[in-house]
């Protein structure tokens, strides 16, 4: 689950996300609630979406627990800029920055956005827990819908053994994503601030290379 923490691939599949989502779930055998539905319509590709999270992951086998705040912004396109600790990944549709400050005192990697797996950017991570999954209603409170889905428990390949998703029933906006990772690992992002559908500047989508960062450009 976490990068580099920042950098691991178990985190690139588990983060915020951090994150677009969209809209192609498997439902075999599932009644889902219509709060999924209303989700799935708010949060899609052709939407434009800005969150701010903060995340917290509790690492079993280690006894240790960690927490990051972070930002997410997608438009159309695949742009996208993924913000967690001081880790970054950005891209303007054709471009990918990656930022890793524990990366030789901190690097920037470059690459084409053509030639990166992006399903396994941070920027998919979330839509891949609504896609893959259905859920079911586990209990309402207080104006929240918490929905679960238990992967670990079917035929599904997946890495994680739980995932919780908390929505807010009035709105459809994600509140809360709770998973459980094979090992035992426990992430909790929690959303803040997020907005959908909104207009975002292209500005965001240009990284700004850092004073004393090294430079790798695999573009060529």
């Amino acid at each position: 689950m976490i990068f580099n923490i920042l950098m691991k691939p178990n985190f690139l599949r588990h983060v915020f996300l951090i994150c677009s989502l969209m809209y192609t779930v498997c439902m075999a055998g599932s009644n889902e609630p219509a709060i999924m539905k209303t989700v799935r319509s708010m949060y899609n590709d052709s939407a434009s979406i800005e969150i701010s999270f903060n995340l917290h992951i509790f690492w079993k086998i280690r006894e240790k627990e960690e927490t990051k705040s972070g930002r997410i912004i997608l438009a159309r396109g695949e742009k996208f800029c993924v913000e967690i600790g001081s880790s970054a990944w950005v891209s303007n549709g054709e471009t990918l920055w990656q930022y890793s400050p524990e990366e030789n005192g901190g690097q920037v990697v470059i690459k084409r956005l053509s030639a990166v797996d992006v399903s396994a950017l941070p920027s998919k991570q979330l839509s891949a827990y609504l896609d893959k999954y259905s859920y079911k209603l586990k209990e309402e409170r207080k104006g929240v819908s918490i929905v679960e889905c238990l992967p670990g428990e079917t035929k599904q390949n997946s890495d994680a053994l739980r995932i919780q998703i908390s929505i807010e029933t009035k709105s459809g906006t994600i509140k809360e994503l709770f998973i459980v990772d094979k090992s035992g690992n426990e992430s909790s992002y929690v959303f803040k601030k997020t907005k959908t559908g909104v207009k975002v500047p292209e500005k965001n989508f240009v990284y700004t290379i850092p004073k004393g960062a090294s430079v790798l450009d695999l573009r060529n």
